[in-house]
């Protein structure tokens, strides 16, 4: 995973965290939210260990 794709998950997790925090209601999309994120996070990771990088 490169700099570009860590940035875009993270900003992502930001606004997913900020509007949890203007609408408490919004805690489940948080949730997902984290989920998706770390789901990325593993795909693109794995794509990187089968580059022999």
């Amino acid at each position: 995973m490169d700099a570009r794709t860590f940035v875009l998950i993270t900003v992502a997790a930001a606004l997913a965290a900020y509007a949890a925090y203007r609408s408490p209601a919004a805690g489940t999309a948080l949730t997902v939210a984290t989920a998706v994120g770390t789901a990325l996070y593993a795909v693109f990771r794995d794509e990187d260990d089968r580059d022999g990088r």
